[in-house]
């Protein structure tokens, strides 16, 4: 016996469920960045915990004393050195030819600033692409500037860590200053209105299909070498001034003599680009310590390189959230 099936004539109703599970599949991978993150802080903090209490016996021999002064100037040199920041934003901005009073500039560098301890770095620059909205700066600048004060900032702090290699007696001076000249090198590319116009091109190019996001038209980068080499200055003077913060700040409880200030001035350049570079976890949070510490153990006892490193976070973190409170004081540009 043959049985026909009624023919289909319209085509059968698929639910939307794929859409349903790939943002169910975001959540869950979202919740699971977020755990992982947050294990990776727990264990490094863990270790550094423990090694901080074995060690301890360091710490109970030592004569303590506070000295008030030295520890708010270093917090006031630590506040020079955030606004140093937002100044060379303002510099850098100039070169694609947007003007921002300073006061702004420190007000997004500010307030934007503490979104770098939330999981993943991209809220740090969503949260300063949408103030700089704000202040009527386009998005195209303010990703390009921020991407040029990234690198630049970075590689200023990487040459810092290369001259403090001279103190180390471990490498050969010719070797140090061959990767230093070799390093300042990256700075007159970087800064090249004809890579960096190329480079804006090309992004624009591969994001043309979000026109509507991303719009087109015409975005030049102009500098030059008066332009280049006071920018850079201005960086190598910002770490200037946070080593002599640094050194007030140890001096405070602590004596260490100006050279092993200049060392821990390069291990905290190196590790806290280390830290930026770990896109995972909030503002490097216990990667920028572990690496610290234990670079500084090589100098240091290990029990004092990890008190160190952990004074030194909360007195960042204290530094960042004064800045914040300053921000809010600030008018302009309406944020809210």
């Amino acid at each position: 016996m043959n049985i026909s099936l009624r023919e289909q004539t319209t085509p059968p109703v698929v639910e939307n469920y794929p859409s349903n599970l790939d943002g169910e599949r975001e959540r869950k991978s979202s919740v699971l960045k977020r755990l992982a993150a947050l294990l990776v802080i727990l264990v490094i903090f863990f270790f550094l915990g423990r090694s901080l209490y074995h060690n301890i016996g360091e710490l109970s021999a030592q004569s303590w004393s506070i000295k008030p002064i030295p520890m708010i100037l270093s917090f006031f040199l630590l506040i020079l050195n955030l606004a140093i920041s937002a100044f060379v934003w303002r510099e850098i901005l100039q070169l694609f030819g947007t003007r921002l009073p300073f006061n702004q500039s420190f007000k997004i560098m500010s307030l934007s600033g503490l979104g770098k301890y939330l999981p993943g770095k991209v809220w740090l620059y969503l949260s300063q692409i949408y103030l700089s909205r704000k202040a009527n700066i386009s998005k195209r600048v303010c990703i390009f500037s921020l991407l040029l004060l990234f690198a630049a900032y970075n590689l200023a702090g990487l040459l810092v860590f290369i001259a403090s290699l001279l103190l180390w007696k471990k490498f050969s001076p010719v070797y140090i200053a061959i990767l230093f000249l070799a390093c300042s090198l990256i700075f007159p590319i970087i800064f090249s209105p004809r890579i960096l116009n190329g480079l804006i091109m090309v992004f624009s190019h591969i994001f043309r299909k979000f026109k509507n996001k991303f719009p087109q038209g015409e975005l030049i980068f102009q500098t030059g070498i008066r332009r280049t080499t006071k920018i850079i200055l201005i960086l190598l003077l910002d770490w200037l001034i946070f080593g002599i913060a640094v050194y007030l700040l140890i001096n405070s409880f602590y004596h260490i003599d100006l050279f092993q200030t200049v060392i821990l001035c390069g291990i905290f350049a190196i590790s806290s680009i280390l830290g930026i570079l770990s896109f995972f976890v909030p503002a490097g949070l216990g990667v920028r310590e572990g690496a610290q510490s234990y670079l500084l153990a090589m100098f240091i006892p290990v029990s004092l390189a990890i008190l160190i490193s952990l004074v030194m976070r909360v007195w960042m973190t204290l530094g960042e959230m004064v800045c914040f409170l300053i921000a809010l004081k600030i008018k302009k540009p309406e944020v809210w």
